[in-house]
């Protein structure tokens, strides 16, 4: 299927195209971080902290930088249902496969953060043989 949408709309969304260049050269350099951790085979329980804080701060910038995406919702599909009024399930189909696509760069790097999240928990584990500080909470 084509990634255009079948209700062609300005739903006036910003584009945060070179806000999301900066997050990805950010995830990069994170996870060169983390490799260099995973190495040198050294992280005690404040460098797991400060690294793991500045992982959500940037999980944090994106999920605000996709709020106006969530916005969009009801708007969005009152639109698709409205043009397809005479096949409902189509309509919603293609109204989720849009939607899904207005929030895929976003959920693109929302993964990656929570993915370095969970590989920084591991390598703490694996060298230090004793849970992450964060799993006490």
């Amino acid at each position: 299927m084509s990634s255009e949408p079948c209700v062609i709309h300005d739903y006036n969304l910003p584009d945060n195209s070179e806000q999301l260049k900066k997050v990805e050269v950010l995830i990069n350099k994170y996870k060169k971080r983390l490799k260099l951790i995973q190495t040198q085979r050294i992280i005690d329980d404040k460098t797991h902290t400060e690294f793991y804080e500045d992982i959500i701060k940037v999980l944090d910038y994106v999920g605000r930088l996709s709020m106006p995406a969530f916005d969009i919702r009801d708007e969005m599909e009152a639109m698709y249902t409205k043009a397809f009024i005479n096949s409902p399930e189509l309509g919603k189909k293609l109204f989720l496969d849009h939607y899904e696509n207005v929030h895929h760069p976003y959920n693109l790097y929302k993964n990656r953060c929570f993915k370095l999240l969970e590989d920084l928990d591991a390598v703490y584990y694996k060298i230090n043989k004793k849970r992450p500080p964060n799993w006490n909470v």
